[in-house]
């Protein structure tokens, strides 16, 4: 009875959050947006905005303001400025999860379960038939596309949703769970993204060897178990072979480059490596403020940061890598700001009503500030709703106590 009709819409909103994240950007954002709007007015009728008074919100304010007054003094720019003051919404969207989680904790994610098993039951059906079950297809050897279609960010999904689906698994059922732990990995493995799935196979580890009540020789069992995995796939696939040998190993990487008058005597033909050193080249002339909030898209294409004409791709909309994103568009400053809050949710000691979700939420935070290895953008609205709906985990509100 003290459920309004805020409430109970943004109820199935939350349930059908994941599928909404892989349509595209537009039912995501529409979908996000509603969810932050309608918390506002419901704690406003149930007189609980005081849950948002707290230092961890506070902090995020101070962030948010930043990307804000970055965007208007710095890039200059309407469509930064527009997506800047929009920001907000994935700040709220991670209250309105903790908040509402709480209170349908079990049924919500009965349904996130749910969708992620459909995922992972079309992720091998394509790996089998080479379509999915809507018939769509990645069109690229070793990738899959699953019901993102073209857009070919499958693997994210996973990376966001995994330890969260097995953190929600009852404990008590420790064959069931190690199942599912070992199908999840072998799947994550077959979507063919190495950058996320080497961020799965880090969470996978630290988990199995930190986390797990496991014997020392369960835990060095299933480790070698995950090593001899990928390995006996590799070996009996001529395509997984080329992905994680050839193209790493042989022939184009070993092609090596000078690039004059910079301490980097060397760098690989890699349109990733192109694009970090394009935005360390953008933070070198604009250190504090960084060039302004999503500017790489357009700074980077400049004629100033072409930096060899042998180099691929040294133009993109983001630099593909956390950090080098938020040095060239945030600065040195903003940089920290964002920075030293993950580490200080990380270092928080305290535990919330959430148990091992809290945990799964902190390995994929981990896994997300691994440097050099490639991503999606930060601030893109795919990699940010993944990204905040795992921070919801993570926010401790004693006004909730």
């Amino acid at each position: 009875m003290n459920n309004t009709i805020f409430t109970k819409i943004n109820y199935y909103l939350i349930c059908l959050l994941p599928a909404l994240l892989l349509t595209g950007p537009l039912l995501n954002n529409l979908n996000i947006s509603l969810i932050s709007i309608f918390f506002i007015i419901d704690l406003i009728i149930k007189k609980k905005i005081k849950i948002l008074f707290n230092k961890n919100f506070y902090y995020l304010l101070i962030i948010y303001l930043y990307f804000v007054l970055n965007s208007i003094f710095i890039s200059e720019n309407l469509s930064s400025i527009i997506k800047a003051l929009a920001f907000i919404r994935f700040i709220l969207l991670a209250y309105a999860l903790n908040f509402y989680l709480r209170q349908f904790q079990k049924k919500i994610l009965k349904i996130w379960k749910i969708i992620f098993f459909i995922v992972t039951f079309d992720i091998i059906f394509e790996y089998i038939f080479g379509y999915n079950i809507l018939g769509f297809s990645a069109g690229y050897p070793g990738r899959i596309a699953s019901f993102t279609n073209d857009e070919l960010i499958i693997g994210g999904f996973y990376f966001g949703f995994i330890f969260l689906v097995l953190g929600s698994i009852k404990s008590d059922n420790k064959k069931l769970l190690i199942i599912f732990s070992i199908v999840f990995f072998i799947v994550a493995f077959l979507i063919g993204e190495r950058s996320n799935f080497i961020k799965i196979f880090l969470m996978y580890f630290l988990f199995v060897v930190f986390f797990s009540n496991l014997s020392s020789i369960l835990k060095a069992t299933l480790v070698l178990m995950m090593f001899l995995s990928v390995l006996l796939i590799i070996s009996s696939s001529t395509v997984f072979k080329g992905k994680y040998v050839q193209h790493i190993f042989l022939e184009k990487y070993s092609q090596k480059i000078y690039i004059p008058k910079t301490k980097l005597a060397l760098l690989k033909h890699n349109k990733h490596f192109a694009h970090y050193y394009t935005s360390y080249l953008i933070l070198k002339d604009n250190k504090i403020f960084g060039s302004g909030f999503r500017t790489f898209r357009y700074e980077s294409f400049k004629e100033k940061y072409k930096i060899h004409k042998n180099l691929i791709n040294t133009g993109s909309t983001h630099p593909h890598q956390l950090h080098f994103e938020l040095l060239s568009d945030l600065g040195i400053l903003g940089y920290f700001l964002v920075i030293l809050n993950f580490l200080r949710v990380l270092l928080d000691k305290r535990k919330n009503e959430f148990n091992h979700l809290q945990t799964g939420s902190k390995l994929f935070l981990i896994a997300s500030l691994i440097p050099i290895l490639p991503g999606g953008s930060f601030f893109s609205t795919f990699n940010a709703t993944i990204f905040w709906l795992n921070y919801a985990f993570l926010i401790y509100n004693k006004e909730h106590k």
